[in-house]
């Protein structure tokens, strides 16, 4: 028969709240299985002619044209053959409801209706002459149902299809759920932040298991135990999924800033900055009262780095007036020469920050010459500033980053700026573990692997220098060093070896470098020498 196709399913020997437990395991089958579990009860009950009214047949809508409704079709045709409705397994396909024109339809038998173009009272003839068919038509979008209402359309199909069941893509809590189990069932651990678990789960079910796929042969690759970072590339994701320059409303800047490593009390302040502004616009202010921010902390703690995220951040939450102002300034763009020459360029650098964020990096330098002097045009700068950002309260952001002391020295040279930083955030010192996973991802930016003995050395290394951590620890900066002399050592190691692997990172490498430059404690003996 043209325009009909059969399809057998192979029955299993399990029972119908087998079937219907099997659901419980299922993603994005929420709705469906709810009501398919009250639709047993009514068969049953009907059976029992405990309920004479109604009928069998199901309408079953599904979200867009592409969704795949084998399975729940498959699913449904299995409960009625347990529950004796149906005699077999035959499903029976009718893309072309004009072809069953002429052909008598077998009885007891389910049918698919797939033809949603087509549905109208010429079903409603082939429901009433086939009494004990079971007929399921396929609602593929369901606003197509409203344009037809005008000619009772859809008053004929529920006239004769007494149960709606919903196929509806998985919600964003079920995706997550999945993407979990999934990492379980191949014998690995999720160590994924949300946002990216959340990144991930934003795209269709198909598109997760290749993500999925492509992390779990990465993981075997690497031989990790977990699916992690390194399983994908952070900027993928902030790229892939929310791009800031086709995204005005992404979320990029958060993803970011979560995406740093350590900075926990950085990252909740922040937050709560953030949500300070949303609750302040909901009482109906302008959301911008005030954001000046002084950021502290010693060298390579994250400071620039978290200053442009904030940018991102105020742009994609409307928290500035434009999409995206950020204006770097350093002691040069603002200091004039001459008496008289500094308020016009400090003036002229605010003026192109209106609006947006003016970030002054290593501000203590403007109270102090490039020989460490004490400037005394720095304080006109000052001065100008602080009457800029009291004018400009609210269409400027002034974010100052520079040392403890150092800035301490600067919030004191003129009484009036300390009133007008709404906000000082402290920036501490990575701990030997934060160190360490700073060192991983940067060696893994650059493909290269450790061996076996390696992390014993560099986590002792930094546990040295973190116990003997000079005034203004470098930190991120102190890893990146550590790196970089590495990768040396390791290039004249593999020219004077004639070495084919390139990527491998021994032990004896980071020893030759660490025994150079760590930190040696001064023991300084008491009394006199011999």
């Amino acid at each position: 028969m043209e325009n009909l196709e059969k399809k057998s399913i192979i029955m299993k020997e399990e029972t119908t709240e087998d079937i219907l437990e099997s659901l419980d395991k299922c993603y994005g089958v929420t709705f469906f299985r709810k009501k398919l579990k009250e639709y047993v009860e009514y068969i049953r009950l009907k059976k029992e002619n405990k309920i004479n009214i109604g009928n069998n047949n199901i309408i079953l809508f599904c979200d867009n044209t592409s969704k795949d409704y084998e399975k729940e079709v498959e699913i449904i045709s299995k409960i009625l053959i347990k529950e004796n409705i149906i005699e077999d397994d035959n499903i029976t396909i009718i893309n072309d409801l004009y072809s069953l024109k002429n052909i008598e339809l077998e009885k007891n038998r389910l049918y698919i209706i797939d033809d949603e173009n087509r549905v109208d009272r010429k079903l409603e003839r082939i429901i009433k002459n086939n009494p004990t068919c079971i007929f399921v038509v396929i609602i593929k979008d369901s606003k197509l149902m409203s344009k037809r209402d005008k000619d009772n359309t859809l008053e004929m199909l529920q006239r004769n299809f007494y149960w709606e069941l919903n196929i509806i893509d998985p919600t964003l809590e079920e995706k997550m759920q999945y993407i979990k189990s999934v990492a379980k069932q191949n014998g690995l651990k999720i160590n994924l932040e949300d946002w990216i678990i959340k990144s991930i789960a934003k795209d269709s079910m198909i598109e997760i298991d290749k993500t999925l796929i492509g992390a779990c042969i990465k993981a075997n690759k690497q031989e990790l135990e977990e699916i992690n970072t390194d399983c994908f590339g952070v900027d993928d994701f902030l790229f892939k999924w929310d791009n800031p320059e086709t995204d005005k409303n992404s979320q990029y800047g958060l993803r970011k800033l979560n995406s740093l490593i350590g900075l926990t009390d950085v990252k909740e302040q922040i937050r709560k900055i953030l949500s300070y502004v949303e609750v302040d616009r909901e009482r109906g202010g302008e959301g911008m009262t005030m954001l000046h921010m002084c950021m502290c902390g010693n060298p390579g703690t994250g400071k620039s780095t978290v200053a442009r995220i904030i940018g991102d951040i105020f742009a994609e939450n409307n928290v500035l007036r434009t999409e995206r102002i950020f204006v770097e300034a350093s002691r040069e763009d603002l200091i004039g020469e001459y008496v008289g020459h500094t308020a016009p360029k400090t003036k002229k650098v605010i003026q192109q920050a209106i609006g947006g964020v003016l970030f002054i990096d290593e501000a203590y330098s403007l109270i102090q010459g490039p020989d460490g002097r004490r400037n005394d045009y720095g304080y006109e700068c000052i001065a100008t500033l602080i009457k800029e950002m009291e004018d400009y309260r609210e269409d400027l952001c002034v974010i100052l980053t520079g040392y403890p002391e150092e800035m301490e020295r600067l919030i004191n040279a003129n009484p009036g700026l300390k009133s007008r930083i709404q906000f000082f955030i402290d920036f501490p010192d990575y701990n030997v573990e934060e160190l360490y996973e700073i060192f991983l991802k940067q060696i893994k930016e650059d493909f290269l692997k450790l061996e076996k003995g390696c992390k014993e050395i560099v986590t002792n290394y930094f546990e040295n220098e973190v116990k003997l951590k000079k005034e203004n620890f470098a930190n991120g900066r102190l890893v990146r060093n550590l790196v970089e002399k590495i990768k040396f050592e390791q290039a004249v190691r593999i020219k004077e070896k004639g070495c084919v692997d390139l990527y491998t990172i021994t032990p004896q490498d980071i020893k030759n470098v660490v025994d150079k430059i760590k930190t040696v404690e001064n023991k300084r003996r008491i009394g006199f020498g011999v």
